[in-house]
């Protein structure tokens, strides 16, 4: 997350707006969703996965540092056409979802995001969303919407480094397949992305990668 100006606190912010575009580098076909209202809160999260401890015996259990996934930030938009009784509260929320949640036709996933605010500047993609429409009109279209978003880093400088970490041979990594595990989903676990199956697959001389039979031992090869 980069700080544009060094200031949270700046008293001439302009409206929160989330871009999003159809390539990575965040410069294709943009387009933009502009906040009615500044949300009185932000949130950021910082997260550590590991495995489960090894060894025999209470003091011998080590946790096996996995990886950092993306930071999450949480923020609550409102959307209310108390002072523009023409505002579709409906078509808004539609637009945050055709911007944020709707994978794109080219390339077949939801677009990719970037949060600017109050001097922020945060390369993401969509977790979640949770709407809640909380006032209506006498004939029942929403007049007043509240978002619950969920967003998750996706800085191409962050994955970078993530694969120079795990670049060093002391990293392999020896997974047990569990019911409902997938080689993606295994992949972006431990390399922070599910591109690596392929290598992955390759390591293993895995015919069908498809299948995972719980009780499969992987070789997960650190990256070059």
């Amino acid at each position: 997350m980069a700080f544009l100006d060094g200031k949270f606190g700046n008293h001439n912010l302009t409206k929160l707006k989330i871009s999003s575009y159809t390539n990575i580098e965040r410069t294709a076909d943009p387009l933009f969703f502009e906040a009615q209202f500044n949300p009185e809160s932000l949130s950021t999260k910082f997260t550590t996965k590991y495995d489960k401890p090894q060894g025999i015996g209470e003091s011998g259990k080590v946790l096996t540092y996995i990886n950092n996934p993306p930071m999450e930030m949480k923020l609550k938009l409102v959307l209310d056409n108390i002072f523009d009784k023409d505002k579709d509260i409906k078509n808004r929320v539609e637009d945050f979802l055709k911007n944020t949640w709707v994978p794109h036709s080219d390339p077949h996933q939801p677009r990719y995001l970037k949060f600017e605010w109050a001097g922020i500047n945060f390369p993401c993609r969509l977790g979640s969303v949770d709407i809640k429409y909380t006032r209506f009109g006498r004939t029942g279209v929403p007049t007043a919407a509240e978002l619950d978003i969920v967003l998750l880093g996706d800085d191409e400088k962050n994955r970078r480094i993530l694969k120079d970490n795990f670049s060093s041979p002391d990293l392999t990594h020896l997974r047990i397949v569990r019911s409902g595990d997938t080689l993606p989903l295994l992949c972006q676990d431990i390399y922070g992305d599910s591109c690596y199956y392929p290598v992955v697959a390759l390591a293993n001389d895995l015919d069908d990668f498809r299948n995972l039979q719980p009780g499969t031992k992987l070789y997960f090869p650190p990256l070059t």
